[in-house]
């Protein structure tokens, strides 16, 4: 008998004994990671959203947990069925309330009231952060379930994870094979799993950092692009272009209708995420620019309209692509009652921003160009909300924050979509629409039940109300979060603390800090924040121990580094103070407040030369900066240059007369007038 080559039981006891690791990992309990997530992350046509499920098709759990709603439709379409699928991205998704206020739920109980002969199903396959290309590889797998009518409603996230994208576009097709291998491997899984759990504290960044644009994505790597040029614009249109006509072509070709919809935004109230000028505009050029914004901000605040549109007309003339400049003017005009002009303005301030997170101008034309030449149906929702919205101006009224509507304007998206969907007989014969009907079936529909809550989505529902001032809504979803996911304790608690902190409630804020760094003891920004929180209590020799024990737990932070000064500055350790501050100013040389403290720092100790560099380098570059300029006025009253001080001092009350320092400075003027020795 021969015996086996080295080489063949070699092989053999390895596979016997991953073999065997792998069926105790089974025993175990061990999900692989193809069961919870998508390896191509929406690129592939490898992985489906749905699959069957004790006679439905059901969003399968890795999608829901990434970026779906549970949906679910049934296995075999009745011969009365009526199938819609409804693509898009978190618009169309229903954030932040998710599917049972989005409009595909409205829509569907409308057909179904109308329609009672046919056996209705509209299902919401929009997700988060959905981009063009995600939407025309996810329309392939919906047409295997023989749908009757796609809606698409989507063109917001075209920048969004623009890196990202490349690489999957350009990735190795052929190793696409062995990712699934290993995504279906419970060994590797339990890995990634283990990997993701060391480094799971670093998963949530803090949401004051980020707009609340930046926090919606789930298994999107929502990577925003940011200096966008007149270039990438024209690029990213055409690949919006190109992916949208390819799926109507695929639709096409499986003779099922498309319907198109135009995607509106939040143009009023929502201000530019990243204003640039561009190359040809000179650096003293921009600098006017900006005094001219300054300016007009003040004016607009203070109820000058009229002043501020003669200045911000020259600040475009010298910069026509500085997005906050059309923003600002477009204020302008709605405060003078001039709509149409201010609509104008604030579509441009959208289609300037350098930080795109809305669709532009040109994307809802190419929507509505494509739907033309391909002689399909278009819902043009952006021109219904301009005429739904207050004065024609669509903002907070229609919106929960950028681009995603409040639940009742998604009953007035369900509605816009219904009436040609009934009258061009895109659902059986052409019938007029009876809008009672619609809202009969809207009002009487009984209310979603047993959607699971995402913490995800809590977290970031929060953030959204946070933007728009709800404060109290956005405290108890941070709490919700915070309890309901382990991942959210940290962010949750400390945007909660933060909350309070900024309400005053110095007490209840310190307690849920501490509650933070129960869990994190080395959360920089916990650290700082009790520092504050125990400041404002009074409490300054704690407080002063929290911030040096975050200076400890990152020596490179300038935050951590300034405040620690301040709290010294309180006790009276100005030498100590003084150092503090000066390493905040290294860390961070453009911190205006930073050098300003160093400045009160150094007047503290009657170093009045250091004192005064410091606040002119401060106010060379923010001139209208309020504490430096009463710094610089204080030296110049201890210099004895008593009419250059007393002129800072009231220029400081005129611009606020709530300012207690400029009127302390103002009073030591006049009794240094008086008694120039005292």
């Amino acid at each position: 008998m021969m015996r086996p080559k080295p080489a063949l039981f070699a092989v053999v006891a390895v596979t016997l004994f991953f073999g065997l690791v792998e069926l105790a990992l089974w025993i175990a309990g061990v999900e692989t990671l193809i069961h919870e997530r998508d390896p191509f992350a929406g690129f592939s046509e490898r992985i489906r959203v749905f699959g069957p499920d004790s006679g439905e098709y059901k969003t399968l759990p890795r999608s829901v947990s990434h970026s779906f709603n549970p949906q679910t439709f049934r296995l075999e379409k009745p011969d009365n069925g009526l199938r819609i699928f409804v693509l898009g991205g978190s618009s169309a998704y229903g954030f932040p309330w998710g599917a049972g206020q989005a409009f595909p739920r409205f829509l569907g109980q409308a057909l179904a009231a109308s329609r009672p002969e046919r056996s209705v199903e509209v299902v919401n396959a929009a997700a988060m952060s959905y981009g063009s290309h995600r939407l025309r590889i996810l329309a392939r797998e919906l047409l295997d379930y023989d749908p009757d009518l796609l809606i698409v409603y989507g063109g917001h996230n075209e920048f969004v994870e623009r890196r990202f994208y490349r690489n999957m576009l350009t990735r190795p097709a052929e190793t696409d094979p062995l990712r699934l291998v290993l995504y279906r491997w419970r060994l590797y899984s339990a890995g990634v799993r283990l990997y993701e759990h060391i480094a799971a504290h670093d998963d949530l960044p803090d949401a004051r950092e980020r707009s609340a644009a930046e926090l919606l994505g789930v298994d999107v790597v929502r990577e925003h692009s940011v200096d966008v040029d007149d270039a990438q614009r024209a690029d990213a249109l055409r690949h919006f272009e190109e992916n949208l006509v390819a799926l109507v072509t695929l639709a096409g070709e499986a003779g099922v209708p498309v319907v198109l919809c135009t995607v509106p935004s939040n143009l009023r109230g929502w201000t530019p995420n990243q204003s640039v000028f561009g190359p040809r505009v000179a650096p003293d050029a921009r600098a006017s620019v900006l005094e001219i914004l300054h300016e007009s901000r003040a004016a607009l605040d203070s109820g000058d309209a009229t002043a501020a549109v003669p200045l911000l007309q020259g600040a475009l003339e010298t910069a026509p692509g500085y997005a906050e400049t059309h923003f600002l003017i477009g204020r302008a005009y709605d405060a003078l009652g001039r709509f149409e002009e201010a609509r104008r303005s604030f579509a441009a301030a959208r289609d300037h921003d350098a930080k795109p997170t809305r669709a532009s101008s040109a994307v809802n034309d190419a929507i509505r160009r494509i739907a033309e030449e391909h002689g399909l149906t278009l819902v043009d929702v952006e021109s219904a909300f301009d005429d739904l919205a207050h004065d024609g101006l669509p903002g907070f009224d229609l919106f929960e924050d950028y681009v995603h509507p409040t639940p009742e304007a998604h009953r007035r998206i369900a509605l816009e979509i219904w009436r040609p969907l009934e009258e061009d007989g895109l659902v059986g014969e052409a019938r007029s629409a009876d809008e009672e009907v619609f809202r009969a079936a809207i009002e009487t529909a009984e209310e979603p039940t047993g959607e699971a809550r995402s913490p995800a989505l809590v977290y970031n529902l929060a953030v959204v109300l946070e933007n728009q001032g709800r404060i109290e809504e956005a405290k108890e979803n941070y709490r919700i979060a915070r309890d309901l996911d382990p991942r959210f304790y940290v962010e949750g608690g400390f945007n909660l603390a933060r909350l309070l902190y900024r309400q005053r409630r110095y007490e209840e804020s310190a307690v849920e800090y501490r509650r933070v760094l129960s869990a994190d003891p080395a959360h920089l920004k916990s650290l700082i924040g009790l520092g504050e929180a125990l400041r404002g209590l009074g409490r300054i020799e704690e407080a002063q121990e929290a911030l040096s024990r975050a200076t400890r737990a990152d020596p490179g932070s300038a935050p951590a580094w300034n405040r620690f000064g301040v709290s010294l500055a309180q006790l009276g350790r100005h030498a100590e103070a003084e150092a503090a501050f000066r390493r905040a100013v290294e860390l961070e040389p453009g911190d205006a407040d930073f050098r300003t403290d160093l400045g009160f720092a150094l007047l503290f100790r009657n170093d009045f030369d250091g004192a005064g560099e410091a606040f002119e380098t401060c106010l060379g570059e923010r001139p209208h900066h309020s504490r430096a300029r009463n710094g610089l006025a204080a030296v110049l009253t201890e210099r004895g240059e008593l009419d250059a001080a007393e002129r800072i001092f009231r220029e400081n009350l005129e611009t606020d007369p709530r300012d207690a320092y400029a009127r302390a400075g103002l009073e030591t003027v006049q009794r240094r007038r008086i008694s120039p020795d005292e």
